[in-house]
């Protein structure tokens, strides 16, 4: 697919992910405008560390909150960073389930707080599979903008065969 189809195609996604209501496009829009020609990956990057942080939070809430006597106070560094990080890259409905689970662990509800973690989970799966398609899109747009021009055949492609005099 050509370049320009390719940034058509992931403008739309990510426009289609806001009218979901699953990103905030100023938030999301911030992050994109870091990427710039000496960190062309950027916005794959944090999309990828924002997905490896919430699954390694998402895995760790579920091990407390599977504990039979569940000590409340060490799930807040967890879910303060699934917050945090929902709300760097827009993924509003994330932020908002974040703070429903934090009001479910404020009231130390061991059984809200499993179904807060359920809604937690489910958002994060959601957005986690559209956010792997930009970073795919990203990815093979960096592809074809890394890549060398084609050789038009002009003497400054290659190295001459002249001899220096």
């Amino acid at each position: 697919m050509a370049l320009s189809g390719l940034k058509q195609q992931l403008k739309h996604h990510i426009q289609s992910m806001v009218n979901e209501g699953i990103l905030v496009e100023q938030q999301f829009a911030q992050v994109q405008e870091l990427k710039n020609s000496e960190n062309p990956k950027f916005l794959a990057q944090v999309l990828n560390d924002f997905c490896n942080g919430a699954e390694s939070s998402i895995t760790n809430l579920n091990k407390l909150l599977g504990e039979e006597q569940v000590e409340f106070d060490k799930l807040n560094a967890s879910i303060h960073q699934l917050k945090g990080s929902s709300s760097i890259v827009g993924a509003y409905q994330m932020r908002l389930a974040t703070v429903d689970l934090i009001k479910a662990v404020d009231e130390q509800n061991k059984e809200r707080s499993l179904e807060a973690l359920k809604k937690v989970t489910a958002e994060y799966l959601r957005i986690q599979y559209k956010l792997q398609t930009i970073i795919q899109l990203e990815n093979k747009i960096y592809d074809i903008e890394s890549k060398p021009a084609m050789n038009d055949g002009n003497c400054a492609a290659g190295p001459s065969n002249s001899k220096h005099i």
